[in-house]
């Protein structure tokens, strides 16, 4: 597919967007990060000050390395031979608009590199476990994408995704500020997890068919219908979650808060009904971060008001 003829009615800034560095780290995806680095740090506040220095550098680390794992999906997925239209050829006039491919590895490896040293400055000033989880991180990050058995095509990226940017971030984001993990911070992070495992998931829904001759993720396992029960199932969880934390005291009430993005999961799951038009099930993914955004950070200023 030509490139320029896709995108000949883009105006100059959404060329310039589409084709950025800004876009290929995908910054409606790094709720991820954000929303979980904001709880835990909120949870731990209930036991005594916060260190802004910890705070910034678990923040920024953990962003690198989402963002790393954003590019290297994307360079090896054109390796894979998936997603090609994505780039400038030389036939097509606006060639060099965007960034190189072939620079991906280089930009990519210098932001593991920063996240590894603010990650060796974590561990040395709180836990050592936290370099051992954070590594861990990077080497699933990226072997999310590369190799010829990548994780996505093993069924296993909502699962990773789940531990990584739901359970280790929150925790990490918890423990660098002094306090030993314990039950509730783990119990506390499931809302994390369910949630960006619903957004993992319905990125693979929306992409069944183009990904079909590549990999073979959850949502093609399943199969539409199956996957779409699953994604319902998950969302339920975030909610019902929720209520069972609150229930036992285990987060203030306030935290309820995140019960108002519900209609928004509603208009996620929405778009993945049966009959849903293909228009429908490409935005399907922007209903899922904005449901993150949402869900996260009225959970996290649910529980940063009740200090």
């Amino acid at each position: 597919m030509d490139i320029g003829n896709r995108f000949s009615g883009d105006s100059p800034r959404e060329w310039s967007y589409r084709f950025s560095w800004v876009h290929l780290t995908r910054p409606m995806t790094l709720t991820g990060t954000i929303c979980p680095v904001l709880a835990g740090t909120a949870l731990a506040a209930e036991n005594g000050s916060v260190r802004p220095d910890m705070f910034v550098a678990v923040l920024i680390a953990a962003l690198l390395v989402q963002m790393a794992t954003n590019l290297f999906n994307d360079y090896f997925d054109v390796l894979h031979g998936q997603d090609r239209d994505k780039w400038a050829t030389p036939e097509d006039p606006k060639h060099g608009a965007g960034p190189a491919h072939r620079a991906i590895p280089t930009v990519a490896g210098l932001m593991l590199s920063v996240a590894v040293v603010l990650g060796a400055y974590l561990a040395w000033s709180s836990h050592g476990w936290v370099a051992v989880v954070g590594t861990a991180g990077i080497l699933c990050g990226y072997a999310y994408s590369a190799g010829p058995r990548p994780l996505s095509s093993l069924g296993l990226g909502e699962l990773i995704a789940a531990l990584f940017l739901g359970t280790a971030v929150t925790v990490i984001a918890y423990a660098v500020q002094g306090a030993p993990p314990d039950g509730r911070v783990f119990a506390a992070s499931l809302p994390f997890s369910f949630l960006i495992a619903s957004m993992i998931l319905s990125n693979n829904i929306r992409d069944i068919e183009k990904d079909r001759a590549f990999r073979r993720t959850l949502a093609i396992r399943l199969g539409r219908a199956g996957a779409a029960r699953l994604l319902s199932a998950i969302l339920l969880l975030a909610y019902l979650s929720l209520a069972v934390l609150i229930g036992f005291r285990l987060l203030p009430w306030t935290a309820g808060l995140a019960w108002l993005a519900f209609p928004l999961a509603l208009r996620l799951r929405h778009a993945y009904r049966v009959g849903a038009e293909r228009r429908e099930e490409m935005g399907g993914m922007k209903w899922a971060a904005w449901h993150h955004w949402a869900y996260g950070l009225l959970y996290a200023a649910g529980i940063w008001l009740s200090l």
